[in-house]
C-alpha cells in the first residue's frame, strides 16, 4: 500500500511543461530576430469557452508545449488588453492561433479550436516553410 501511495506522490510532484507565454510588446520582433525564432500569437478571451478547453488541453499537451517553446516567442494576447495587437485582431473569432515571422508578417491564421494535433501538424508545417505564400 506504501508503494502506491509513493507512486502516487512521485507523479504528482513532476511538474508539466508550460508554454513560456510572454505579453505582447513592440520588443518582441527584435526578440524574435534574435533568437531566430517565429511569434505565436494566441488570441484569446475570458468569455470563451473553446480558448479554455485549448487551455485544458492543446497548450498540456507535451509535445505542443515543448514545439512551441523550441520554436516560438509565443505570445497571449486577451481581449481584456490595450494595444495596437488587440486592435488589429479584435474583428478575429476567438480563439485565433497567429503564427508570424520575426519581421511582424503573417504567415499562417486560424480561428477557432485547435486540438493537439492538428496545432503540432500546423507548426511543423510553419517551421518548415515560414513563407506566407505557402499558407494561404
Amino acid at each position: 500500500m506504501l508503494s502506491g501511495v509513493t507512486t502516487v506522490l512521485a507523479k504528482a510532484s513532476v511538474a508539466e511543461p508550460e508554454i513560456a507565454w510572454q505579453p505582447s510588446t513592440a520588443a518582441i520582433y527584435e526578440q524574435a530576430k534574435q533568437q531566430n525564432k517565429l511569434v505565436f500569437l494566441d488570441l484569446t478571451a475570458e468569455w470563451c469557452l473553446f480558448c479554455k478547453k485549448m487551455d485544458e488541453t492543446t497548450y498540456r499537451d507535451p509535445e505542443v508545449v515543448a514545439y512551441i517553446n523550441e520554436h516560438f516567442l509565443p505570445v497571449r494576447v486577451s481581449d481584456a488588453g490595450a494595444g495596437d495587437v488587440i486592435e488589429h485582431y479584435r474583428r478575429h473569432a476567438r480563439p485565433g492561433t497567429v503564427m508570424l515571422n520575426a519581421d511582424g508578417i503573417e504567415i499562417l491564421h486560424k480561428r477557432g479550436y485547435l486540438n493537439a494535433q492538428l496545432m503540432l501538424w500546423m507548426m511543423m508545417a510553419v517551421v518548415q516553410n515560414p513563407t506566407p505564400e505557402a499558407h494561404k
